[in-house]
């Protein structure tokens, strides 16, 4: 009578443990994706710092080139604010809008892909706690269920069942 009480405690204490278990290595699981979110989330902001530098560069490639476009038309005896000269840095202007938007696309697709990384890390840490919760709680009812049945066995009936 005594080995099958101590058998369904022995079993309850070891699907505890096992639970409690099942809940640490889904929470170590999930802390690692939450770390790994975190990471993509700075590196999303640094893409996004790096496409701001790209373009202020850009900004200045031009800049020195409408300095020297101005210095070769001065040069000739031509007005710069008139007529084919201002054209010319009309283009110079589009094609410094052109690079800059195109640094600019670059740089926010991958800041979004790095964002798309950090939301999937989040959900899978939620997924994982909640796969933990789920685990523990169905290891420990196991070990409920194999209790009962050592009880149910033991010919004094069992604690765990109501109306047996």
């Amino acid at each position: 009578m005594c080995a099958p009480i101590l058998g369904a405690v022995v079993g309850l204490a070891g699907s505890a443990v096992s639970a409690i278990g099942a809940m640490q290595q889904a929470n170590a699981q999930a802390q690692m994706d939450e770390y790994n979110a975190k990471v993509a989330k700075i590196n999303a902001r640094s893409r996004r710092y790096e496409g701001m530098k790209e373009q202020e560069q850009i900004g200045d490639k031009y800049d020195r080139l409408q300095g020297q476009q101005t210095a070769a038309i001065a040069k000739g005896g031509i007005d710069p604010m008139f007529g084919s000269a201002l054209a010319i840095f009309g283009e110079t202007e589009q094609e410094r809008l052109q690079d800059q938007n195109t640094a600019y696309i670059k740089a926010e697709s991958q800041a979004t892909g790095e964002e798309n990384k950090a939301k999937a890390y989040e959900l899978s840490a939620q997924n994982h706690r909640k796969a933990g919760k789920i685990a523990a709680a169905g290891t420990f009812l196991s070990g409920l269920s194999g209790a009962n049945g050592k009880f149910g066995n033991s010919g004094v009936g069992s604690p765990l069942l109501i109306n047996s």
